[in-house]
């Protein structure tokens, strides 16, 4: 059963030849469970899809290797040198459970996530004073 610690780490490994590079990661611990949160930079434009779907396949592998899933919190940056922020999305733990009982589709988990995309400049909107 692959630890959260090693679900990062599995990450980072084969993300990184498709342009995605794990740079940070924390658990918080909640009141309803723990999150996990991870940062990562991308050369990709925007916050981008396949990106996301990259991330979500290896995740879904992790679950089934006997990972005990944590809701996910994932921000995008740009690799430019920048930093630029480009967005967050989240991955909920119930949703790994709902896709092994069959109670939701691939194509369902795929647009839970894709649901919660939010672009920098509509995650931060009316933040400025």
């Amino acid at each position: 059963m692959p630890s959260t610690a090693e679900v990062v780490d599995r990450l980072d490994r084969r993300l990184m030849s498709l342009g995605v590079y794990v740079e940070r990661h924390a658990v918080e611990k909640r009141e309803d469970g723990r999150r996990l949160h991870i940062e990562y930079e991308t050369a990709a434009v925007g916050l981008a899809s396949g990106d996301i779907g990259n991330v979500c396949t290896e995740l879904i592998e992790a679950y089934e290797d006997g990972w005990e899933p944590l809701d996910c919190h994932f921000w995008a940056f740009s690799t430019d040198g920048a930093g630029e922020l480009l967005g967050e999305w989240e991955v909920h733990a119930g949703w790994f459970h709902a896709l092994e009982r069959g109670d939701i589709s691939e194509t369902d988990f795929s647009t839970l996530v894709l649901s919660t995309r939010r672009p920098a400049n509509e995650a931060f909107a009316g933040a400025e004073s």
